[in-house]
């Protein structure tokens, strides 16, 4: 017994099976061909995981606010220990975005806030419908791209200042939509040089086209209580220079006059305000049997 050495044997319990290397975290090695196979379809199955691993939630718009300007939270963002979020244009001298504390703008005492983290990570995965869904674009936006795509939106309302106009949508010029949608007069103007145009009392609009080039577009509201406005706009995508203009209205009596500097419009995206406008009360503008006597000077 003394020579011999003791040998241990490993029995199988009866009913219990021994599981699969898969089963107890085995993983080959990684050098072996095998090992590398298997870790990259582990790794193509939690990419794709993850990838269909998407939440849709309602988040009320106002939470995506900046608690300082209520404009939409653009990172780098900021929050205090009250709970005030911020974006990087409200917070005091947010001149250096590798600084991670700026005092809060939102709390009457000095209050520090520190780099929200979390909330950028959340606006980086948010995606959003697009604000001119109800006028046919089915796109969803990353959050932070919403004010770029808003800007270039192929289904965005565009506005027109003719009265009585619904507008149209897409990306065409309001100088393109004017001469293709509207049956409107054009008028050759001198330049320096005041024009006579002789309008009817129910022209909406005249498109002026300058000798030496540019078009403008006068057009007459009934948006002013007991008359008339008379505005001037220039079509951006054909003028090449700044203008100045001078509208005149003659009745019996005297002359009503307005000169100012041509706003340039490439297209509207919100319904047309005049800077300036020229009033001239029905009474006038009613009293002539004939067309109306209107003048313009472009110089």
């Amino acid at each position: 017994m003394a020579g011999k050495r003791p040998t241990m044997q490993l029995r199988t319990l009866a009913g219990v099976k021994r599981p699969p290397p898969a089963a107890t975290g085995y993983t080959p090695r990684c050098g072996s061909i095998k090992g590398r196979r298997v870790q990259a379809e582990t790794a193509a199955a939690t990419s794709q995981h993850r990838a269909e691993e998407k939440v849709t939630v309602a988040v009320d718009s106002d939470l995506l606010q900046c608690c300082v300007c209520s404009g939409p939270l653009t990172p780098p963002l900021f929050q205090c220990t009250k709970g005030h979020i911020s974006c990087s244009a409200c917070c005091t001298d947010c001149t250096d975005y590798d600084v991670d504390e700026f005092e809060c703008l939102m709390c009457r005492e000095p209050e520090t806030a520190t780099r929200c983290r979390a909330m950028e990570r959340l606006l980086a995965g948010l995606s959003v419908a697009c604000p001119f869904r109800e006028h046919g674009c089915a796109e969803m936006i990353p959050y932070a791209d919403k004010q770029a795509h808003k800007a270039s939106c192929a289904h965005a309302p565009r506005y027109c200042p003719i009265a009585g106009c619904a507008g149209y949508a897409g990306q065409s010029s309001l100088s393109d939509h004017v001469l293709q949608d509207h049956a409107v007069q054009r008028t050759r103007v001198r330049h320096g040089s005041l024009t006579p145009l002789r309008m009817s009392r129910l022209e909406p609009a005249r498109v002026l086209w300058l000798d030496c080039g540019g078009e403008f577009l006068l057009t007459v509201g009934d948006d002013v209580p007991s008359g008339r406005s008379l505005s001037m706009l220039g079509f951006m995508d054909t003028l090449d220079d700044e203008f100045k203009y001078k509208i005149e209205v003659v009745g019996k009596a005297g002359v009503l006059s307005l000169s100012g500097q041509v706003e340039g419009v490439e297209r509207l995206s919100k319904p047309y305000q005049a800077s300036a406008f020229l009033y001239v009360p029905n009474a006038i503008w009613d009293s002539s049997p004939e067309d109306i006597p209107v003048f313009i000077e472009l110089k």
